[in-house]
């Protein structure tokens, strides 16, 4: 329960630095540009203040797959604190070889679902990008792999 309390005080005061990413874009990515990269038709459902800085969710029109981006300065010491205070306790994240970026992709959720999602350091700024809606080791790596080819924030 303290290090439940410690994270939620810990993430309320690091909120107000996230008003550092206003010049970042709403949507870091369009819709038409995750459609044509992700290969299935999107569109912006929620443009809304993430942790990080202006976050952005995407669907599909049954909803049936969500992609929420969230990307802004970096508020923690390194990309790895910000990892332990963002995520339940257990959540672990593997490097992706070679990554200029020091991108990492989900290694082990606490209830044992894993799901696509990477995240990187760019130019000082954290970027994380989540997948809900697809199950199944082979797909969440092959959504991994899509994730990790779009242009990165910030250009």
């Amino acid at each position: 329960m303290k290090l439940l309390a410690l994270t939620t005080f810990t993430l309320a005061t690091l909120l107000p630095l996230s008003s550092q990413a206003a010049e970042s874009k709403p949507c870091p990515y369009t819709a038409e540009y995750l459609s044509q990269q992700l290969g299935m038709k999107l569109k912006v459902v929620t443009q809304m203040q993430a942790l990080l800085g202006p976050g952005c969710e995407y669907a599909d029109d049954k909803r049936s797959i969500k992609i929420a981006v969230d990307a802004g300065p970096n508020p923690a010491p390194s990309a790895d604190a910000w990892r332990k205070m963002a995520n339940p306790p257990g959540t672990k994240w593997k490097a992706v070889a070679g990554d200029a970026d020091k991108a990492v992709t989900l290694d082990n959720a606490p209830n044992g679902d894993l799901y696509p999602s990477i995240g990187y350091e760019r130019k000082n700024w954290l970027v994380q990008i989540n997948v809900l809606g697809v199950k199944g080791n082979a797909a969440v790596a092959e959504w991994n792999a899509k994730l990790l080819k779009l242009k990165r924030l910030p250009e």
